[in-house]
């Protein structure tokens, strides 16, 4: 079959799927603008009804799709998917190349979820004391405060302002002492060590001064984790008439805002697991009108889909699971460069 004829084929199902009524050569030159005479149409209508793609209406001279017509358009659909989804391979590699921000991949990788389903995207971002120490800058804030920055090898950054008196310079030894002693250090154990070793055994003041710091900076933030959605509005006109989407849209933003009921209603999984909850299996009532499909990409991340219970479950499964594949091998590359 040459592509006029494919393209009329396609022209024909989609136009039968979204109308319910027969098609005609008039309609296919009027509704698709193909640049070939109503006879060249008609012909190729001819060819797809002998080799038994589409067949004639009972009620007018249109033709409709046959079970064969219909074989080949889910087919071409499939080939979109799978090109959409070397696509997407191709748009998360080039973060990884760019070394692109991670609050920024996250929310690029929410987005995707979104528009790939048609339902909420939502991504966890990793936690801290599941990653490696990078480096620490610390800076002098008149009159007694400095800026203390973490990064971590995936990227994440916690920063964070903290009374001291010490000078630029001495600020500056402890920086380049930390960064020798720790870098590569899983900041969960840090912070456990930390806690279990006293600052004031140590001798040497610049260590003890480092080492308060540190204590400062790690220990509050090491499981704190924060969410990134896209696609909230789409999702309760999906499910909700105008009426109840505003209360729903209340009680939902309500749920995301706060983190930590969101990762109950998440469950504890693996590295690597999916799981599906399905409306009233969700321990969290206010997500009892939804299905929740969801991936840990790796270092206690979760990401995912929420969508009506009647949803395409084929559909958000795969997409999540490629994309959550993807993820997770991107963080990787970066963790391997980084070290």
């Amino acid at each position: 079959m040459d592509a006029r004829k494919r393209l009329i084929l396609k022209e024909i199902v989609d136009h039968y799927i979204r109308t319910g009524k027969a098609v005609s050569s008039q309609t296919i030159l009027e509704k698709y603008g193909l640049s070939v005479s109503s006879a060249t149409i008609r012909n190729d209508m001819k060819y797809l009804e002998k080799h038994g793609y589409i067949r004639k209406a009972w009620s007018s001279s249109g033709r409709i799709p046959t079970a064969k017509g219909y074989r080949f358009f889910v087919d071409w659909l499939l080939e979109l998917s799978e090109l959409a989804r070397k696509q997407q391979h191709a748009i998360l590699e080039a973060y990884a190349f760019q070394k692109q921000r991670l609050d920024e991949l996250l929310q690029q990788t929410a987005f995707l979820l979104a528009s790939l389903t048609g339902h909420l995207g939502f991504v966890l971002t990793p936690r801290i004391d599941q990653t490696e120490l990078e480096f620490i800058a610390l800076v002098k804030l008149p009159p007694d405060h400095a800026l203390a920055v973490l990064v971590s090898d995936l990227g994440i950054v916690e920063s964070r302002i903290i009374p001291t008196r010490l000078p630029a310079e001495q600020l500056e030894k402890i920086g380049n002492l930390l960064n020798r002693s720790l870098q590569g250090r899983r900041l969960g154990e840090l912070a456990t060590e930390l806690s279990e070793s006293p600052v004031e055994g140590w001798a040497d003041r610049i260590i003890q001064d480092a080492f308060a710091l540190i204590q400062q900076l790690i220990t509050p933030q090491l499981t704190r984790q924060r969410l990134y959605t896209e696609g909230l509005a789409h999702l309760l006109q999906t499910v909700f008439t105008w009426e109840e989407a505003i209360e729903e849209a209340r009680k939902l933003l309500c749920l995301l805002e706060d983190e930590s009921r969101f990762i109950q209603a998440l469950g504890k999984t693996r590295p690597g697991e999916l799981t599906t909850i399905i409306g009233e299996e969700n321990p969290v009532k206010e997500l009892h009108p939804y299905s929740v499909v969801s991936l840990n990409y790796g270092y206690d991340g979760i990401l995912g889909v929420l969508g009506p219970v009647r949803m395409d479950y084929s559909k958000v499964v795969s997409t999540t699971q490629y994309i959550g594949n993807r993820l997770r091998a991107i963080l990787t590359v970066s963790r391997a460069a980084a070290s």
